[in-house]
């Protein structure tokens, strides 16, 4: 097992900071892009250390303001890489978006996601991660119908959550090189808690299209202009009880609340970029769709989409007069 190696931002003049960091990430693991909203004080780090056909990285950033990191179709499409990663949050929070799917990470949950596929991450804040890159045959020959799993939380306070972060966290640290061998038989055990925490994960998911699931969305989706919506009135209308309402959305790998912010939040991005409804003004739009505080919409949009809904709405339309 090889010294440890890493980068660090400060090495460069502020300027230059998000591109090399970008190139640095996208040379560790694949082609993505990043969008940082506050990148004059943008400070990252990382260390970089190889397990056999494991790769570990230990993630330090900071001051960036909301971050975000994307794989695109494209990026994806011309990748010869065939890799998941898996994300164990330290501290602070991030999000992990693929296959439909979101799950934000607490310290000590973690997520796996497929790079042959588009992902997104998000961070609203500093946070500390330690991010593994696992070549998809040694995973699945482990473990089949990982695909299913990705952008889902694994807890904590499973007892593979609970052995995973000490693991991690011993294995990024510059530590003296191993005895021959040891790196892979390292690997080996690592690989069989991480696959013992998702098959827990995976006894956990219900198949999406479960009939109940399928009728308590489409309540939700029917009352998303409502701001009094309760989850307990929607476990009611959808004829389910209010612990069988969560453990639903927990197999998605998300909350209901979160769940259902999410879709607000997606209807009126769907407005703000229709031209057709360029009369409607921002708050007309949050309060159509069950938002009840214009300032808290205006937050959570920019949270989740990277600009303010008012830019939103303006890149939208200048985009649509280039193309017309």
């Amino acid at each position: 097992m090889a010294h440890a190696h890493g980068f660090a931002t400060l090495s460069l003049p502020p300027h230059r900071r998000v591109a090399g960091w970008t190139q640095a990430v996208s040379d560790r693991f694949v082609e993505s892009g990043f969008q940082i909203e506050e990148p004059e004080g943008f400070d990252a780090a990382m260390l970089n250390r190889d397990l056999a056909a494991l790769s570990l990285t230990c993630f330090r950033s900071s001051g960036h303001g909301s971050k975000r990191v994307t794989r695109s179709q494209r990026q994806a499409a011309r990748g010869a890489e065939e890799f998941f990663l898996l994300n164990l949050q330290l501290a602070g929070r991030g999000a992990v978006r693929q296959a439909g799917r979101e799950t934000w990470l607490a310290p000590g949950e973690y997520a796996i996601y497929d790079t042959r596929r588009p992902y997104e991450l998000a961070y609203d804040a500093d946070y500390r991660q330690a991010v593994l890159r696992i070549p998809r045959r040694e995973l699945l020959a482990r473990l089949g119908g990982c695909d299913a799993l990705v952008a889902r939380a694994a807890a904590a306070n499973t007892l593979p959550g609970r052995l995973l972060q000490p693991m991690l966290t011993a294995l990024g640290e510059d530590m003296p090189a191993s005895q021959p061998g040891t790196a892979g038989d390292l690997a080996c055990a690592l690989l069989d808690v991480i696959t013992a925490g998702l098959r827990e994960l995976r006894s956990e998911a219900a198949p999406s299209n479960c009939p109940r699931f399928e009728r308590v969305k489409a309540q939700a989706m029917a009352r998303l202009h409502d701001p009094s919506l309760t989850l307990g009135a929607l476990a009611q209308a959808a004829g389910v009880s209010l612990r069988g309402l969560h453990q639903l959305f927990r197999a998605q790998g998300c909350t209901a609340s979160r769940w259902i912010w999410q879709q607000r939040l997606a209807a009126c991005e769907r407005v703000l970029r229709d031209p057709a409804a360029s009369h409607r003004t921002i708050t007309q739009v949050a309060f159509d769709h069950g938002f009840s505080d214009a300032a808290h919409f205006s937050r959570a949009f920019q949270q989740r989409y990277g600009c303010s809904p008012s830019e939103h709405r303006r890149r939208c339309n200048a985009a649509v007069q280039r193309r017309g």
